[in-house]
């Protein structure tokens, strides 16, 4: 005895046997359906179809563009990168070649400075070519020269003679611890100092100063004592010469332990 599964048709309002292949394979009708529209062969779904078709066929159009448009992207980039890298290049040659040119201009400019001492060389060597032409000229400026050193020289020893002697006391009556008037060295070394007095060992002592009119400082390793008599004629003479003196203001003290009248010279030497 066959056992069936009913599907209730809706159309006829009755059960129907549902039909199945030998392999048990449900089989349904697409093709008719019924007349509802749905089925395969319907208008509506013809035309679906198409649009389908049409989307499918477009979206392979788009891939394709798209796929066009990648690679020419790819393209692009690659090319941007070369110019990219060209320009790197170019801003490095362009670099070189603005310090090569500040080297030009740095040796230009010394080039124009030499030439501008070469040309004052050279001026200065047809100045002294045209004074030597002239025989009469040279000799006159030789001769002028001449002239001027030997005033010059005139003048300088004038100025500053190696030595310079003058009188300290002239015949003056020095009391007993009294100083002569003050020395003043200048830029002489050394000092010289000779006269007479009517004392016998009438004795002199070197005063140092601080400065002009200043501080007396006794010195009794330079002491002077006048022991040579001049003959018949009550007057003893000294004299003593002082190396390197050392202070520039100095005065001669008496120390005899009574008044002398005395004359005293001095002599600056260099």
């Amino acid at each position: 005895m066959s056992n069936y599964i009913y599907a209730l048709d809706t159309t006829n309002k009755r059960p129907l046997p549902i039909n199945v292949d030998s392999n048990g394979n449900l089989q349904v009708d697409i093709v008719s359906g019924g007349g509802g529209g749905g089925d395969a062969t319907a208008s509506n779904q013809t035309a679906s179809k198409a649009v389908l078709d049409n989307i499918l066929t477009k979206n392979g159009e788009i891939e394709t563009t798209a796929d066009a448009i990648l690679a020419k992207n790819t393209e692009i980039e690659t090319t941007a990168d070369a110019i990219l890298a060209k320009n790197g290049e170019i801003e490095t040659t362009a670099n070189s070649i603005l310090a090569k040119n500040t080297e030009i201009e740095t040796t230009a400019d010394a080039i124009l400075a030499k030439n501008t001492e070469v040309k004052t060389s050279v001026d200065a060597v047809n100045t002294s070519l045209s004074d030597v032409a002239s025989a009469t000229k040279q000799q006159t400026l030789i001769t002028a020269n001449h002239a001027d050193l030997v005033a010059i020289s005139g003048t300088l020893s004038k100025m500053n003679p190696d030595y310079v002697q003058s009188t300290l006391v002239n015949n003056a009556l020095i009391t007993s611890g009294g100083d002569t008037s003050e020395i003043d060295m200048g830029d002489h070394r050394h000092l010289t100092l000779f006269g007479t007095t009517d004392t016998n060992f009438g004795n002199w002592i070197l005063i140092r100063k601080s400065g002009t009119g200043g501080t007396k400082i006794p010195d009794g390793s330079k002491m002077i004592s006048a022991s040579e008599a001049i003959a018949s004629s009550g007057v003893y003479s000294f004299a003593i010469t002082i190396e390197n003196v050392g202070t520039r203001y100095l005065a001669l003290r008496n120390t005899a332990g009574t008044s002398q009248t005395s004359t005293i010279y001095q002599v600056l030497h260099r």
